[in-house]
């Protein structure tokens, strides 16, 4: 009773995951892009007293908006996670945690929660039903066959001299010598 979810609903769990930490990050993206501008957006950062106001402004505003429907598709999760848990580290540090925990007071406690679930994320991946799953499984198909092709080639072989056959060795890294065949006399057949 006490083991992870099995693979179709820890699939789902990410899925889920993602979806609602998504459409969270989009709403306030969406607020910061076209609801109160990026201008409005910036004098609110000055006024938090965030440092570079305008830069700070701008990357949360993108990563808030464009970052969300690419997690929502789960395309490229590492990257936007980790941008993300910037822009959760960034609030709590310079606007929320001298308020304490409770959201009610202004305190870290939602970007502590939500930046967690950017966290888990971030360790076990969009999950099977995402875009990165499928280039993910796309380049591994692409190396396996790759490799397959470059195997069916013959490998070279080290041809030991005659005369010091009995004490060649081959050199360190290259495929064992074949075993030798006892000579056989002339005109035996090995095969029945």
């Amino acid at each position: 009773m006490n083991r992870p979810l099995p693979a179709p609903f820890s699939d789902v769990a990410l899925l889920v995951a993602r979806v609602l930490l998504g459409v969270v990050m989009f709403a306030h993206g969406y607020q910061k892009m076209v609801i109160n501008g990026i201008s409005r957006t910036t004098e609110g950062f000055e006024t938090l007293s965030i440092p570079l106001a305008i830069v700070s402004a701008s990357f949360v505003t993108v990563v808030e908006f464009a970052g969300s429907a690419l997690l929502i598709l789960g395309a490229l999760t590492p990257f936007v996670a980790a941008c993300n848990l910037v822009i959760m580290g960034g609030a709590a540090l310079f606007v929320h945690a001298k308020n304490g925990i409770f959201v009610a007071d202004g305190g870290w406690e939602l970007v502590g929660v939500i930046g967690a679930g950017f966290l888990l994320l971030a360790a076990m991946g969009p999950g099977r039903f995402s875009v990165d799953h499928v280039i993910n499984r796309k380049q591994r198909e692409h190396r396996e066959a790759l490799a397959r092709s470059q195997g069916a080639r013959p490998a070279a072989r080290h041809v030991a001299p005659a005369a010091s056959a009995d004490l060649w060795t081959p050199p360190q890294g290259s495929p064992a010598p074949l075993p030798r065949r006892a000579a056989r006399p002339q005109g035996i057949s090995t095969y029945r």
